[in-house]
């Protein structure tokens, strides 16, 4: 049997945010430097620690006209007590996107209070935020682009056979290998550039169209446009095996299951992080932060200095940059289940479910300095190039080196359809570690405010070594379908007429039950970088009693009394 399939999904997206015209340019008018860009109204966010959230929008707007060609073919035979499976996968990827990065078009500026602290340098004690905005000091500001459009194109293959052997009556045999390719993201008119981890060496698959100005850096021509390898070496070709035995000595009531299989899987990565977004072909993203610092160097009536200038299109810029050893994340997964069957229409099954990832997609700070005895120094990144280095603001790097593990003791009772009435229970025991939350991590998913997806540590990222974000170490769900004995040919009401069977017959209980414990909760320090390594995943300061938790706790304002709600820990020993 031969099954030949081509098709195409085109998606197109435009969303994001966007004031009316008849807004204003309101950023000017608060007196707040370059507040609006020309051309775009509204009001930037502005946020302030300790006082509101937020007010006004960064603009954040993203354009998205994509399109997956896929094309396959795949052979079934049967042979004997062999059923091959056979085929061919091609996916053609086609991503035209704009995206004005995460500080949107307007922009963001934040008064976090501490330069009205104790100790702005050193991130003090005390300082609010509604009295660094008065007085002009900001925090941190940032604005995106407003403009400018870029396509990326990728290709995938796939090839595999598989043999289903039924090598006895009670034994079959699954044996199978895949060979998957990822070829590199290249754009299409080969408008985007990457950048030596170390030398910070410009690279470029066509450097006459790269124009660095006077910024101190030179551009080395490539002959792979992706400007990274994308190969994964043996990993190409992925084994898979499993087997099913049902022993004769039990009865034929008994059935052993198991498997191991390795399998890849390429992230998208977020939009933010691709490498066309980089100058001279998109112009620089604005991000600026003071920490550490006991004055800002500007000030609100300066307001958002624009990264750039005509001459070096790189001073100040954030730079995307991908690690040339970047491929697809590899997963081993293996199982081992017993289902026994109990009377004719209940079983019991009781399994061990493990994988490790490995090459897991990470967001990498790699202009985070290092701390040593005390002292900071700069990044061991683009460190062959200081000039450089200093010359731009920030880089938003994307590595594969995560990894993860989940262990986990599944079990299942089944009752099948009998009598009118049907259900499941199943009950999972598992733990799940990760030394990264990946790019979308724990935004708007599992808990009210994320942690960063960044590592605390660029250079110890073994530290964020944790539970995932959505690890629940209790889970037990159920359903069950009961139909009601009542109507034409049910216990009840079997003669009725065909008015009262309508109204009365053919109902059914469905309830749907599902318990699980609580996800973890990571702590993120927003404000404040006590290490002053300009950390983009920093935390707060475990001390004695962390991770205490109440539970249900009442909890009440220590001034006025006034029942607060909840509290379900203890927050008193941890401090920014």
């Amino acid at each position: 049997m031969n099954d030949m399939r081509f098709g195409v999904n085109y998606i197109r997206l435009h969303n994001g945010t966007q004031f009316d015209s008849s807004v204003g340019n309101l950023g000017d008018q608060l007196g707040i430097g370059n507040g609006n860009p020309p051309g775009i109204p509204g009001l930037l966010s502005i946020t302030f620690n300790q006082v509101l959230r937020s007010i006004g929008d960064s603009g954040v707007q993203q354009k998205f006209n994509d399109a997956v060609i896929q094309a396959s073919d795949a052979v079934v035979i049967n042979h004997n007590r062999h059923v091959f499976h056979t085929g061919f996968e091609f996916w053609r990827y086609r991503i035209n996107t704009f995206y004005t990065g995460n500080s949107g078009s307007l922009g963001n500026i934040a008064f976090s209070g501490v330069f009205t602290s104790s100790n702005p340098a050193a991130s003090g004690l005390g300082g609010y935020g509604g009295a660094d905005f008065y007085l002009g000091l900001p925090f941190s500001y940032g604005r995106g682009i407003s403009g400018g459009e870029w396509g990326q194109r990728q290709n995938v293959f796939g090839a595999y056979l598989q043999d289903d052997w039924r090598a006895t009556n009670n034994l079959t045999i699954n044996l199978g290998l895949r060979y998957e390719a990822h070829t590199p993201w290249v754009e299409i008119h080969d408008l985007q550039d990457n950048f030596d981890l170390l030398t910070g060496q410009l690279l470029s698959p066509n450097c006459t169209k790269v124009n660095v100005g006077t910024a101190p850096v030179t551009c080395k021509q490539v002959s792979n446009r992706g400007l990274y390898n994308g190969t994964y070496g043996l990993k190409d070709l992925q084994p898979r095996i499993g087997f099913a035995w049902t022993p004769a000595a039990l009865g034929g009531k008994t059935v052993v299951r198991s498997a191991f299989s390795i399998s890849s899987y390429m992230e998208g990565t977020g939009t933010n992080l691709r490498l066309p977004i980089n100058p001279p072909f998109t112009p620089a993203e604005t991000f600026v932060t003071y920490n550490g610092k006991p004055l800002p160097l500007t000030t609100t009536d300066q307001g958002l200095v624009p990264s750039g200038s005509p001459s070096d299109p790189f001073a100040g810029a954030t730079l995307r940059v991908w690690d040339p050893k970047v491929q697809p994340a590899i997963t081993d997964q293996w199982n081992l289940t017993i289902q026994q069957q109990i009377t004719p229409s209940a079983t019991l099954q009781v399994g061990y479910v493990g994988q490790h990832g490995t090459h897991l997609m990470v967001p990498t700070p790699y202009l985070q300095k290092q701390f040593f005895n005390g002292v900071t120094v700069p990044s061991v990144y683009f460190s062959g190039n200081p000039a450089f280095q200093s010359d731009i603001s920030q880089i938003s790097g994307t590595a594969s080196t995560g990894s993860m593990k989940y262990n986990a003791l599944q079990t299942v009772f089944q009752k099948r359809y009998t009598q009118g009435l049907e259900y499941q229970v199943a009950y999972t025991f598992s733990k799940c570690m990760t030394d990264n939350s990946g790019y979308y991590g724990t935004w708007g998913n599992t808990q009210g405010v994320p942690a960063s997806p960044y590592y605390q540590n660029l250079y110890d990222p073994r530290a964020d070594y944790a539970p995932c974000y959505f690890d629940a170490k209790h889970v037990l769900s159920s359903y069950a379908i009961f139909e009601i004995p009542f109507g034409r040919g049910k216990r009840f009401g079997h003669d009725v007429n065909g008015v009262v069977d309508a109204i009365a017959g053919g109902w059914s209980i469905d309830p749907i039950i599902s318990l699980r414990t609580g996800f973890p909760l990571a702590l993120y320090n927003f404000t404040n970088d006590p290490s002053n390594t300009n950390s983009r995943g920093p935390r707060p300061d475990c001390g004695a009693g962390a991770g205490r938790v109440f539970g249900r706790k009442n909890a009440f304002d220590p001034s006025t009394g006034a029942y607060l709600g909840y509290q379900w820990f203890d927050p008193t020993p941890y401090s920014l």
